[in-house]
């Protein structure tokens, strides 16, 4: 039976051909033709993104520079005036007196009977002394001589700065080679007594005083040797 069916089958799908040949084809049969296949196109792989561009790191910006500090120049070294040096002719003024020979007051001396010392020295061709203890500022005139087989000699007197003995006979003025200089605290009289002079020396500090003329201290010593007496430079002194 069921070969039966599956004859009658075959028949049926043989006369769908032959009756599909008919018309205006030559008879050949419909060759049929399948479609291109189509392909799965590929997604393309996602394109990465190119890394944002690093941002280069601020510049710092360079430190000021700072200025160098002016330099300041040192001050200039003042250099200490030398300490008159020791001198075996010395003599402390310690003796006063007025111009007519008598006592004076005290109060009128230039400065205090023996608080004044003179040195002697040599100084190029004259003989100096520094007057130690004796203040520059006081109204006063040193003075000085030396004593010889023939009498006073080369007797002078010269003002101290701000003081004035227009009266004194003895009166010279000061300058590099004569007279007073002071150099700083210290009175350095350069006298008129020749280097090589023997003789008693004396040294005094005179102020002018109405009635009496004038008042001083005064001190002696002796030269005996001229050689004895030591050089001294006035520079040194500060002078």
């Amino acid at each position: 039976m069921q070969l039966r069916h599956l004859v009658i089958t075959l028949s049926a799908i043989t006369l769908i051909v032959a009756g599909c040949g008919d018309g205006d084809d030559d008879g050949s049969a419909i060759t049929t033709t399948t479609g291109p296949t189509t392909t799965e196109t590929t997604a393309a792989p996602e394109t990465t993104a190119a890394p944002e561009p690093t941002a280069a790191p601020a510049t710092t910006a360079a430190p000021e520079t700072t200025a160098a500090p002016e330099t300041t120049a040192a001050p200039e070294t003042t250099a200490t005036p030398a300490a008159a040096p020791d001198s075996p002719v010395v003599a402390v003024l310690g003796n006063a007196y007025d111009f007519n020979g008598g006592t004076p007051d005290p109060a009128l001396l230039p400065a205090e009977v023996g608080a004044v010392e003179a040195r002697w020295y040599r100084a190029g061709a004259t003989y100096a002394i520094v007057y130690l203890g004796l203040d520059p500022a006081v109204d006063a005139c040193p003075g000085n001589s030396i004593l010889t087989g023939t009498g006073f000699e080369f007797v002078s007197n010269a003002e101290l700065p701000g003081a004035a003995c227009p009266d004194f006979p003895t009166r010279i003025e000061s300058d590099d080679t004569q007279g007073v200089q002071v150099c700083g605290d210290t009175v350095l009289y350069r006298t008129l007594i020749p280097a090589d002079t023997v003789g008693q020396v004396f040294a005094s500090v005179e102020r002018p005083v109405p009635d009496v003329g004038g008042v001083g201290i005064t001190g002696a010593s002796a030269i005996d040797d001229p050689a004895l007496v030591p050089e001294l430079d006035p520079t040194a002194l500060g002078c």
